[in-house]
């Protein structure tokens, strides 16, 4: 009996929830004064995920959300479009604080595929990783420590995908370049 009640208490590692939310999203360039409802039905305690955010990297976001201490705040993550000075960009998130304490809306590029990697050499090592993964943490740093400056979050981001969490509290910044 005890054996049953132990069973029903363990979820696997990969669970996603499935919920019934709208959110009411802002509009594109072209769309600048609408705003459109986005059907949110994917949640996994407080990150909610649109059906078009890749499922390989929802287990990841959850993982690092909670290192980085952000549960006390609803994370909603959609692919769509994310401009930098009026261009398209696919290597950054776009970050938004919804009205009325919604959330934050975390936009991943739509023209970035999930199987897109790009090689770091990192104290004259090469690491192939996942550009979704590097650009997501590198939002949910901005989110985690806000007063940081560039620089930071994109070593740190960097750091933690190649050498692990142990690096969120180390004070060294090795040189990192992208290798082509």
């Amino acid at each position: 009996m005890s054996n049953n009640k132990i069973s029903s208490k363990i979820v696997p590692i990969n669970w996603v929830d499935n919920s019934e939310r709208w959110i009411l999203a802002p509009g594109t360039k072209n769309e600048l004064r609408r705003s459109r409802i986005k059907e949110v039905p994917l949640c996994k305690n407080n990150c909610y995920f649109t059906i078009d955010v890749p499922k390989g990297i929802i287990d990841f976001i959850y993982r690092s959300v909670k290192q980085l201490n952000l549960g006390n705040r609803t994370l909603i993550f959609t692919k769509g479009t994310v401009r930098k000075s009026k261009k398209l960009v696919k290597n950054a998130v776009s970050l938004y604080e919804l009205d009325w304490g919604v959330g934050t809306l975390i936009t991943i590029p739509r023209i970035l595929k999930y199987r897109e990697q790009i090689i770091l050499c990192i104290e004259d090592i090469e690491y192939s990783i996942r550009l979704m993964e590097l650009i997501v943490l590198h939002g949910l740093l901005q989110l985690s420590y806000p007063r940081k400056n560039a620089n930071y979050y994109s070593v740190k981001s960097a750091l933690i995908l190649t050498k692990g969490w142990s690096q969120l509290n180390t004070k060294e910044f090795p040189d990192i370049y992208k290798k082509t």
